[in-house]
């Protein structure tokens, strides 16, 4: 079954982002350009306590009737799953929202601006304000959405492999060594001046301390299934069984251990290919 590509919509987090972001977009908007005839309340443009206590009532107004619209009356609709969906809900939220701009901008002015073509100007004028923060929002969330939707099930073509294959690594030390079958080397990670290499030995991750960089023992090995993914990490490809991310930096995830091995810019052409060749990956 296909993941809903506009799932975050329907989010606790994109919904709270969307109430505070909007509100504190607008009130900083008002502070600062004080737009909408709002400098009637100070006209010679001098910010004072009163003033941005004043203009924090349209802060105030805007999260409280936000959490409702959000919160509240999108509850009583199904969950957002199309694009046309998603637009006619952000239309009806920036004419809500104006709404109550219009009327607490009046409320505070004693009424002094209370008309059909005032409304109709306030509709327009806070719409293009408040379709920033939405907009911005919107494809942040979507970005992330996307990102994390990268996702590659991977498995060995094992005629290409022999798990049962000895590769052994060596170090700078004359106790610096250790040989590992294909099969029970997982990754390893540099610290320093030392590599820990994690590996499976009756059941369970274990760790061996080598003195070496990784770039010498990367080198020193000559496998097609291990190599370098990152500045910090390199990877045994005939345990990977997942790959995450983006284009240009994700992740493998490996059998028997829930940490992820990240892939660097500099490495992903050189993983791609290799998973391409050993995995089923395309």
């Amino acid at each position: 079954m296909r993941l809903n590509e506009f799932e975050f919509y329907n989010t606790t987090r994109y919904k709270w982002t969307l109430c505070i972001s909007i509100s504190v977009f607008f009130y900083l908007f008002l502070v600062f350009f004080l737009p909408f005839g709002i400098d009637n309340y100070n006209p010679r443009h001098k910010y004072s306590l009163n003033f941005l206590i004043e203009i924090f009532y349209f802060f105030l107004t805007s999260l409280g009737f936000l959490i409702f619209n959000e919160f509240l009356l999108r509850s009583l609709f199904p969950n957002f799953h199309t694009m046309k969906m998603i637009v006619i809900w952000n239309i009806w939220t920036l004419v809500f929202l104006s709404t109550v701009t219009y009327l607490t901008y009046n409320m505070l002015g004693e009424w002094h601006d209370f008309s059909i073509q005032s409304y109709f100007e306030f509709i327009v004028n806070c719409s293009s304000v408040f379709i920033f923060p939405i907009v911005g929002s919107f494809f942040y969330f979507r970005y992330q959405s996307l990102r994390n939707q990268i996702e590659h099930i991977l498995t060995s073509k094992e005629e290409l492999i022999d798990p049962s294959q000895l590769i052994r690594f060596s170090g700078q030390g004359a106790k610096d060594h250790i040989s590992l079958t294909l099969s029970t080397f997982l990754y390893g990670r540099a610290q320093e001046n030392y590599v820990e290499l994690y590996f499976i030995e009756q059941n369970s991750i274990n760790k061996f301390l080598i003195r070496v960089s990784l770039r010498h023992l990367v080198e020193s090995i000559e496998h097609q299934a291990i190599l370098r993914c990152h500045r910090s990490f390199m990877v045994n490809l005939y345990h990977v069984n997942a790959v995450k991310g983006g284009q240009n930096e994700f992740s493998l995830y490996l059998e028997f251990i829930d940490q992820a091995i990240p892939v660097s810019k500099t490495y992903k052409e050189s993983v791609l290919n290799h998973l391409r060749t050993i995995k089923n990956f395309s």
